[in-house]
Formats: structure tokens, sequence, C-alpha cells
């Protein structure tokens, strides 16, 4: 602190200038340490957060693209083959072509996209940090969606039956689960 003598008739005395305002390191040191508790607390909360979203969005994606398939089978008359490839996190649909007069299914199928395209590449459905999972009490791929609405497996179909589809990101899960009837839900357990 600097000090000034002012002088004046009644005598001189010191006047002290005030204190220049900052932090010291002590201060900042502590201020620091409070911020990575912190940021060493959020860390995990954001990471799981992060997973989440990747699963949802995975999830979301494809009850979407089997919600889209099961309509395109009844607008077009002809069921579609819904196969997940696991390894790839992608799906591969096919479906028996409508050709002649009168219009009619192939009796073979053939690889489509949900666009109409013949043997189009699989489409991805979620990042590659999203694993599909089996479930022993469900049946999940390949399936059919029926131009009736309802929804078999491969082995059996003419028999409506539910199909499961479950989704891993670390300890994290959801179940794509389609009904016998078409119906499509997302659970987390």
């Amino acid at each position: 602190m600097k000090a000034n003598q002012i002088c004046g008739a009644s005598g001189c005395r010191v006047r002290r200038c005030p204190r220049v305002a900052g932090f010291t390191m002590i201060e900042l040191l502590v201020v620091l340490g409070i911020a990575v508790v912190i940021l060493g607390a959020a860390i995990p909360i954001i990471t799981n957060t992060m997973y989440s979203m990747h699963l949802g969005s995975a999830a979301s994606s494809l009850s979407s693209a089997i919600q889209a398939t099961r309509y395109k089978a009844i607008s077009v008359g002809c069921p579609y083959q819904f196969t997940i490839l696991a390894s790839s996190n992608q799906f591969q649909l096919a479906t028996e072509l409508v050709s002649g007069t009168p219009p009619a299914c192939a009796t073979t199928y053939t690889n489509v996209g949900l666009d109409g395209t013949v043997n189009p590449p699989p489409t991805p459905f979620a990042n590659s940090d999203v694993t599909i999972s089996t479930s022993t009490s469900c049946p999940n791929t390949p399936f059919l969606l029926n131009p009736s609405g309802t929804v078999s497996t491969v082995s059996t179909p003419t028999v409506a039956s539910s199909v499961c589809i479950v989704l891993a990101h670390g300890a994290i899960t959801k179940t794509v689960t389609v009904s016998g009837v078409g119906n499509v839900k997302v659970t987390s357990p």
C-alpha cells in the first residue's frame, strides 16, 4: 500500500491509498479446485445423456422404418421382409415385386429401398456405439410385414407373432417391439 503525506494548517497527516482490487493465488486455486470437482461430477452425467440420446435415436429410427415398411406393404399389396444386419447396425428390405397384367406379387424376394429403388445398399439406423442383442423371449429377424398389416416371422409366414429388437448402449437398453397386428412400441426396462 502506498502512503501519501498531506500537510495543511493543522499539521501533516498520512493518508493511505486504497488497496488495488484483485484475487490472491489462494482464492484462484480454490475456485479452480471447485470447478474441477463440478466438472468431474458432470462428465458421467453428460456421457450417460449422450448414450441415452444415441440409443433413443436408434430406436426411433428403427421403429419409424418398420412402420413405414408396414404401410408400404399394405399400400403395395405384397409382403416385405425386414432383415436387421446386427454387425453393421443396418437393415435391408426385400419384397416380392409387383409385375404382370393383372398386377401380382412375384414369387421371389428382391432387395428394395423404402423409396422403391431396387437393390440399394442396406440402410443404417444407428451409430456404431449401439449394439443389437437377441431376445430369447421374442424372435427378431428377419420378419415379414404382410399386406394385411400383420407381422410374422419368415419361418412361420402365415402366423402373426410379435417381434423384438433389443438395442443396447453400455448398460442402457431399449426394446423395439412389433406386435402381431403391426403395432410398434419402444420401451425401456
